[in-house]
């Protein structure tokens, strides 16, 4: 019988209603017990200003340098995901519905105009 390798689980990194310049070392730090995979539940985060953007993609590219991948869970509809116009830009980001969806690593859903609020075209997060 032929050594599978496993992949340790994603680990869930549950985040607060405000995030801040600590948030990106928090997602860093999910990394130090070996996974490859970690998911920012952002799901009650809400927001002030645009910097939540900042931290995300600064959690972002200390993942990717590391090898690993943060999975983004942003409830459609709530307080981040109106912010979130960035995935138009920055469609590196790996952003998902719920955590599970996360869980499983599909795509990230295309999500329709009628899901994006003010929006006339279809946006693709990847």
């Amino acid at each position: 019988m032929a050594d599978q390798e496993t992949c340790p689980s994603p680990v869930i990194v549950t985040l607060p209603a405000q995030i801040d310049a600590t948030t990106a070392e928090q997602i860093s730090a999910a990394f130090t017990s070996g996974a490859t995979v970690v998911i920012a539940d952002l799901t009650a985060t809400a927001y002030g200003d645009c910097s939540p953007i900042r931290h995300l993609l600064k959690a972002h590219r200390q993942a990717t340098a590391r090898g690993g991948q943060v999975r983004f869970v942003i409830r459609p509809g709530g307080p981040l995901y109106r912010i979130t116009d960035f995935a138009d830009s920055h469609p590196l980001l790996a952003v998902y519905s719920t955590v599970q969806q996360a869980r499983t690593g599909g795509s990230p859903e295309a999500l329709a105009p009628a899901q994006r609020p003010g929006h006339d075209h279809l946006i693709a997060v990847s």
